[in-house]
């Protein structure tokens, strides 16, 4: 106290005023800046929810549209028996757009189907041989299957024997929802 009492009162001013900043900048640190900082975190989280919600209220409005085109498809991707079953339909399906497309299937091997989420996979891997206008048509056929089958991979060789006659390696898959 006697250091203050010896100050003259313009030194004491400053003295008070530089305390009064100290002081200031103090209560900043500790309280105010720790208090902005968490209104900026909120209003940005507020902003995220915003969009979230927006779009989440943009989606309930397209829900009768989205279900009408479900209910539309939902017959070709939902399951209707078991895997072995399912695996027959398919290996019938390719079988008749073979025939259908004059493709000569050597041979046909199912792989166990692949759960993933909330669907299962369902692959064929054959082996066939054809004139190129007829696997490009069995191609075709596949991709236009009501089945909604797909060729996966496809790798094309020509027959050593023949002539105009190519051999063709294919994984087919086919996607069904539990």
């Amino acid at each position: 106290m006697m250091f203050f009492e010896k100050l003259s009162k313009k030194e004491k001013i400053g003295l008070l005023i530089a305390f009064g900043f100290l002081a200031a900048a103090f209560l900043d640190r500790l309280i105010v800046a720790p208090i902005r900082n968490k209104i900026k975190r909120i209003n940005r989280e507020i902003e995220i929810s915003e969009k979230q919600l927006s779009m989440n209220l943009r989606n309930i409005k397209q829900k009768d549209i989205i279900e009408q085109k479900y209910e539309k498809y939902v017959d070709y991707v939902k399951r209707s028996g078991s895997d072995e079953e399912e695996v027959a339909r398919i290996l019938g399906e390719i079988e008749v757009l073979a025939r259908k497309s004059s493709v000569y299937l050597v041979d046909t091997k199912p792989q166990t189907p692949k759960r993933v989420d909330f669907y299962k996979q369902y692959m064929v891997e054959i082996e066939g041989e054809g004139e190129m206008r007829s696997i490009i048509k069995f191609l075709y056929e596949l991709n236009v299957s009501p089945q909604l089958l797909r060729a996966e991979k496809v790798r094309l060789s020509i027959k050593a024997k023949k002539r105009g006659v190519i051999k063709v390696s294919m994984l087919i898959t086919k996607v069904l929802i539990f």
